[in-house]
């Protein structure tokens, strides 16, 4: 849902009582703002940490001739001499990336690096939180990227030819059952986690790590931050709700916790709906951060975030030619606690818990649908540096899974099952040489409900062709359990299998990347039936198959227009399966052909001030016309978008305040998902038909954050 863009924009401030306020900016080269820079007084405790929009402040007691450094991974070490005389403000600090970015080879066929610690960074938790058109959901900017599809009326992430279902969320390593809120017909959803909650990110179209099972196309691994760097508080008052928030921070320990109420009554008057709402969508969320530095190596990360939404609207149920009540409502929470820490030189542990439940109700006219997810995970992970140039991580993983599932539809009926999954991996990756390394593991799982073992490899390589160019490769089998509406009918079903094989060069110079990504991925023992939601096990098989080929085209560049940053993301894609109630194999109705996303950003330091605006682009997508013999023959137009995004930042009731407007599909163009067909035809012959559109043609939506 679009209503939670509040949780972005929570930039940060720093108090400190002492003589002296020295206050600024830091920014790279091309004018963007670096986050988690330290500035500090040489020689003395005093100093401060950049937030998320690079300012930083801070106080000194020094005076006279002193001097200011600035540090961070990835860009040199910056001083400058200051007079300590009186508070000196609007200090820019531009800090120039390390030359060395590509001195050694980095495997990274299929993955896209998010992290402010890695030098092949592709994308910043600042820009996925600053793209226009993501709407400040992490899964909205890597659907951004090269891999994913552009699906309107769902809002999850659909990549290189795989349904959303097989793209799997971790948070710190751990599993995140239901990233997703709950979604209403024809209606897209977003995530539930805001992206400034991390401080880094991978989103892997393919052949990841051994680490992660469970994921047949795709995983996203989201790193939280670690420790707050100072007492802060913050309140946010946007169109369509409030949310507040609170960080303290002791020496080695911090806590903070967020919480919102998001209703969009008054955006909904505003804004032409194409819904007939009867209860408008309300969210209430909390969050909880805790982080303690065990030492100066080790850290304990509890997490937990907790989920109410609601909302009922008259749904046009064009199949069956009547208009129904349908009514939602969900309870979501999820925590996880995880502890790594370098027990010598040569050995790090990795060790988690995480629990996640879900309570969704869905109600038509009279009848009652009433599902429970129960998830909790159980991981420990070891990691080897004895050997010089070699990586060694081996490590276990049980996951307890329980689905329930009541039905009150011309009847009372219960569907539930456990499944229960114990895992092994082990992975090695050896620099060879400077220009070359490689890797490979493996990982075995069982399931208790299919009462199978499964056994897959991975491996990768890379080699540089160039002082600033490389070539990786992966290759990898994946299995995934079938999705739970298959499995509440029968547990005689396989697990179904994918088989990757990836090609990726790399060019990166001077902040500018140019990455091309050639696939193959082959798919098996997809699941088939003959009648959807058939109680009869005998209904289900694993005669499925299919396959995605394509090829993604990524270039990025933050020097070209001085303090700008834009890329533009490219991909084409070829993908037929045969599964599901599929007479043949065909194209998918959730895949188009070519994908286009261009995303510009500008930041103007003389006036505190953001613009992002963004462009995406989808080719048709294919859909069933019963009115013609060829099946999934017809094809939706073009999709278009054009976002636009605004942020300012100023000084009110000498406050710290975060102004921001965004605008989505600015120039209103009329976009079509698909169409819903009667499911018989009228006095003609003909079976009537109507368009899947969005909620809304047009979003805008504005926000005021205060800094207390």
């Amino acid at each position: 849902m679009k209503i939670r863009l509040i949780i972005l924009f929570q930039f940060l401030i720093l108090f400190a009582h002492a003589q002296v306020k020295i206050s600024g900016v830091v920014l790279s080269e091309s004018g963007s703002p670096i986050t988690g820079v330290n500035i500090f007084i040489q020689g003395t405790y005093d100093g401060a940490t950049s937030d998320s929009l690079g300012v930083f402040l801070f106080k000194t007691e020094t005076s006279g001739e002193q001097t200011l450094i600035a540090s961070c991974v990835g860009f040199e070490t910056y001083g400058q001499s200051l007079n300590l005389t009186g508070n000196i403000s609007d200090l820019e600090i531009v800090l120039i990336e390390e030359i060395s970015e590509l001195d050694e080879v980095i495997i990274n066929a299929g993955t896209f690096e998010a992290s402010d610690k890695k030098k092949s960074v592709v994308l910043k938790p600042l820009d996925v939180a600053l793209t226009a058109g993501a709407n400040g959901d992490i899964f909205g900017a890597f659907g951004k990227l090269p891999g994913s599809h552009t699906v309107g009326e769902e809002g999850r992430l659909f990549v290189r030819g795989g349904e959303s279902y097989e793209t799997k969320t971790f948070m710190d390593g751990m599993l995140v059952n239901t990233p997703y809120y709950s979604k209403m017909p024809d209606l897209p959803t977003r995530g539930r986690f805001s992206p400034l909650l991390f401080n880094g990110s991978v989103f892997s179209t393919g052949g990841y790590s051994a680490e992660y099972g469970q994921a047949l196309s795709s995983i996203v691994a989201l790193n939280t931050v670690a420790l707050e760097p100072e007492t802060k508080s913050s309140i946010s008052v946007l169109s369509v709700g409030l949310q507040g928030s609170h960080s303290k921070r002791w020496e080695n320990t911090s806590l903070s916790i967020s919480a919102e109420y998001l209703n969009t009554a008054l955006s909904n008057k505003i804004f032409k709906q194409n819904i007939e709402w009867l209860k408008v969508p309300v969210i209430v969320g909390s969050t909880m951060l805790f982080r303690h530095k065990t030492s100066e190596t080790g850290m304990i990360k509890s997490f937990a975030s907790f989920n109410y939404d609601t909302s009922s609207l008259l749904y046009d149920n064009f199949e069956q030619s009547a208009f129904q009540e349908v009514s939602l409502g969900n309870k979501n929470l999820y925590s996880n606690t995880t502890y790594n820490e370098m027990l010598n030189d040569d050995w790090m542990i990795q060790t988690g818990v995480a629990a996640n439940i879900d309570r969704e109700n869905i109600d038509i006219d009279s009848n009652n649908i009433t599902t429970s997810r129960n998830s909790s995970q159980l991981k420990l992970k070891l990691a080897n540096y004895s050997i010089k140039d070699v990586t060694t991580s081996f490590g276990a993983e049980a996951l307890i899974y329980k689905y329930d599932q009541e039905i009150d539809m011309d009847g009372n009926f219960n569907l539930s099952f456990s499944n229960n999954l114990f895992a092994g991996f082990a992975e090695s990756e050896w620099k060879v040489t400077k220009n070359l390394a490689v890797k490979g593991g493996v990982r075995t799982q069982y399931n208790s409900l299919i009462n199978e073992l499964n056994v897959t490899p991975r491996l990768s390589a890379a080699v540089k062709t160039s002082k600033n160019s490389q070539l990786s490769t992966a290759f990898g089998k994946f299995f995934q359990n079938p999705n739970d509406d298959y499995l509440k009918f029968t547990d005689e079903l396989s697990p179904e299998t994918s088989t990757h094989s990836i090609l990726t060069w790399q060019y990166k110079k001077d902040s500018r990347t140019l990455r091309i990504e050639a696939y193959n991925k082959n798919y098996s023992d997809l699941v088939k039936f003959d009648e959807e939601f058939s109680a009869e096990p005998g209904n289900y098989n694993n005669m499925g198959s299919g396959y995605s080929r394509g090829i993604d085209i990524f270039w990025r560049d933050k020097k070209e227009f001085g303090k700008s940053d834009y890329w533009v993301s490219y991909s084409w894609i070829d993908s037929k399966r045969n599964y599901r109630d599929f007479p043949q194999k065909v194209t998918p109705h959730y895949v188009s052909e070519h994908n286009l996303s261009v995303v510009y950003k500008q930041f103007f330091t003389k006036i505190n001030s953001f613009i992002s605006g963004s462009y995406t682009f989808a080719s048709g997508r294919p859909y069933n016309n019963p009115n013609t013999p060829e099946f999934m023959a017809g094809k939706t137009k073009t999709y278009n978008d054009v976002s636009l995004g605004f942020t300012h930042i100023f000084y009110l009731f000498n406050t710290q305040t975060v102004a921001h407007v965004i605008v989505n599909n600015a120039l209103g163009f009329n976009n079509v998902f698909g169409y819903n067909y009667a499911q018989t035809p009228d006095n003609n012959g003909v079976y009537q038909s109507q368009p899947i559109v969005p909620g809304q043609k047009r979003l805008i939506v504005f926000l005021l954050s205060f800094q207390l």
